[in-house]
């Protein structure tokens, strides 16, 4: 909380793109954090009726502003940009933001490819223009803490991750929810990446192994970074919320879990708090909004929002990404064989994924298009063409979609 309002230089206006629950969070906090003289508005163009009642709800009505069409800024106004709408909106709004040659901070993934993230990060340098990414939990005082402990002279011989959500799970007062159409694997790793690059700056990443369990909510991931072996293990819809890192070295093993912040650290036979501060510090969130505001207002800016970061992110998940195509191909096939009358949650979790992925602003209902989809995938795997099918199901699957949008998804 700011109490001198004129104690730091802060843009006089701040747009945000996004109208889910993370643009909420950031809105909130930016609410309590930044003078009242600075002009907040939120550009929804899929959710501004919910992010306007919900502002009036939260009794921010009067400090925000919201509209579903695109900003608009005043020549010469100092203003600053948040990116935190849909990943697959990321490369317009920050176009936009550069355009207008205005500061930008960009959730993760900052786009969905690290072409079209070279191809801004190159556009930013020729506007001389601020590009951020966000890496929250690099301004999380138990997570610099681990990795102080772990920076003592020491080999790092194996490194586990462990990443779960629970099905149904409150964070920051809202049901937490997850964009259907962005596998879990780039959803999460720009977040793991932004540690484990602290711990092995500059080395390179080496796939070795993904591996899809449950229709792709569960994936296992193995890498090399460095002289390093990682094993990293996300999970949707589990039953616990987990937030574990484990470090092996010549010197034992050290460990941070912050499933419940600001977690504990545990090293040989002491266990310190992750924060003992935790209660009445600013949190992570907003450290890491003032750092890139303060940026912004042409002050210092923080390495930890260097875009390099996010860019290292999506080099690596476009490393994964045909192995994750490669195994949930396999993985569909082995479910193909075996289809059943009534849809398993499973199959249901990659089905949405498919199309929330290839049809993202579909106005049919997501029961109508899953129903739809399996009628016709189950008539495709009884027809001449079955064994071909069998072998190409993300290619079948496809195809019944692009075949769905022509006809609304009508059986």
């Amino acid at each position: 909380m700011i109490t001198q309002e004129n104690s730091w230089k802060c843009p006089g206006h701040i747009v945000i793109f996004g109208g889910g629950r993370w643009a909420r969070v950031l809105v909130e906090v930016l609410c309590s954090s930044v003078p009242s003289s600075v002009k907040i508005s939120v550009h929804s163009p899929h959710n501004a009726p919910a992010m306007l009642a919900w502002s009036i709800d939260r009794e921010l009505g009067n400090r925000i502003q919201v509209y579903e069409d695109s900003p608009k800024v005043k020549s010469g106004e100092l203003s600053a940009v948040i990116v935190a709408n849909a990943a697959r909106d990321h490369e317009k709004a920050i176009k936009w933001a550069l355009s207008k040659g205005l500061p930008v901070l960009v959730e993760k993934p900052i786009t969905l490819s690290s072409c079209t993230t070279e191809h801004i990060a190159n556009l930013a340098i020729i506007n001389n223009t601020y590009l951020a990414s966000a890496h929250v939990f690099l301004f999380a005082k138990y997570v610099n803490t681990f990795l102080k402990l772990v920076a003592k002279p020491r080999i790092i011989q194996y490194i586990r991750v462990r990443w779960i959500d629970p099905q149904a799970e409150s964070r920051y007062g809202e049901i937490k929810s997850y964009d259907p159409g962005l596998p879990v694997y780039i959803d999460w790793l720009p977040h793991i990446v932004s540690i484990l690059d602290t711990l092995h700056p500059d080395s390179i990443y080496v796939v070795q192994k993904l591996e899809v369990l449950s229709g792709g909510s569960h994936l296992k991931i193995n890498i090399c970074l460095g002289e390093s072996t990682c094993e990293i293990e996300l999970v949707r819809n589990g039953n616990v919320r987990s937030r574990l890192f484990e470090i092996d070295t010549q010197e034992g093993k050290i460990s941070l879990d912050f499933s419940n912040e600001p977690g504990q650290i545990i090293s040989g036979t002491t266990t310190y708090s992750g924060d003992p501060a935790w209660g009445y510090k600013p949190k992570p969130v907003c450290k890491m909004l003032r750092a890139f505001l303060t940026g912004a207002a042409g002050g210092e800016r923080d390495v930890r929002l260097d875009i390099k970061r996010g860019l290292r992110a999506n080099k690596l998940i476009d490393q994964l990404s045909p192995y994750y195509q490669s195994a949930l191909s396999f993985w569909l096939s082995k479910k193909f064989s075996a289809i059943r009358d009534k849809l398993d949650p499973e199959l249901h979790y990659t089905l949405c994924e498919f199309l929330y992925g290839e049809d993202p602003y579909s106005l049919v209902p997501i029961k109508q298009r899953i129903k739809y989809l399996y009628w016709n995938i189950k008539k495709s795997l009884v027809s001449s063409q079955s064994s071909e099918y069998q072998n190409n199901p993300a290619g079948l699957i496809r195809l019944i979609i692009k075949q769905g949008k022509t006809v609304s998804y009508l059986l």
